[in-house]
């Protein structure tokens, strides 16, 4: 096969290849010499491989390699990932099964920066995406009571667990010109109604003042009414019903572990 000879010659060697897609190197010479042809298993992991599709492979090799040599192209114009995401990535990869428990809707609640004094519920939902635990965020600036239309701001991001901790980090989808990083305990029990930790990010004003605040997700289901979930949320005193009283007492208490110039963070 002439368009698998070509397609390895992108690679160090055939024995790469053969270790990459897992076939016995002897087996796999005998595809390149046209000895024996791929099983439509193996075929489509070197399909996989090499990112074409089964019909671009058995096309003529002229049309074959211009084939490659675009794809090539567009893949140099990727960004290049530097050495410490990959392993990272992967990490957050094999998490999928630790991370399952902590799917679904939660509505959010910590001390707003741009409204000094207030509470921000909002609402996030956490999902899989192929091998990855994902989020949505969305935020609905409106005190209860007040004129106009409620200002909305939504964030995407992924979750990982590092050092035993819930780590979420996630970027406003509008602009992009904001950044958050929230640390979260885990929570150990069969049914979550609660996860604390900490957020930091910046306040939603032209100030972009770095802040840090406790916050508290408060399980909503697996399935909620969207409408009337965002509905809920806003800018609240941190008295009003709309923010249960225990995670007003833990947003807005000073903790134990707190010390001058630190705010921590301990479970709820």
């Amino acid at each position: 096969m002439n368009n698998l000879k070509l397609a390895c010659s992108y690679y160090p060697s055939v024995s790469e290849v053969a270790r990459k897609v897992g076939i016995n190197r002897q087996q796999f010479m005998r595809y390149l010499s046209s000895e024996s042809y791929p099983s439509r298993h193996n075929l489509r992991k070197l399909c996989d491989l090499f990112g074409v599709d089964e019909f671009e492979l058995l096309m003529p090799v002229h049309q074959f390699r211009n084939l490659l040599r675009l794809k090539k192209e567009r893949d140099e114009g990727l960004v290049k990932l530097p050495p410490l995401l990959p392993p990272l990535l992967q990490l957050v990869q094999r998490q999928r099964a630790e991370l399952s428990k902590n799917l679904g809707y939660f509505h959010v609640y910590y001390l707003s920066a741009s409204r000094p004094g207030s509470v921000l519920k909002s609402l996030i939902h956490i999902y899989e995406w192929q091998e990855f635990t994902l989020y949505k965020r969305i935020e609905r600036l409106k005190v209860p009571g007040s004129k106009g239309q409620a200002e909305l701001y939504k964030y995407s991001g992924m979750v990982g667990v590092v050092g035993d901790r819930l780590h979420l980090i996630d970027q406003e989808t509008l602009t992009g010109s904001e950044l958050t990083h929230t640390i979260l305990y885990p929570s150990y029990r069969n049914r979550i109604t609660y996860l604390t930790g900490l957020t930091v990010g910046v306040s939603g004003n032209d100030a972009h003042r770095p802040s840090a605040s406790r916050i508290a997700l408060e399980y909503a289901g697996n399935t909620v009414n969207l409408r009337r979930a965002i509905a809920d949320c806003g800018l609240f005193a941190p008295e009003d019903p709309a923010v249960p009283a225990i995670i007003s007492r833990y947003l807005c208490q000073p903790g134990e572990a707190d010390v001058v110039g630190q705010l921590q963070a301990s479970p709820l």
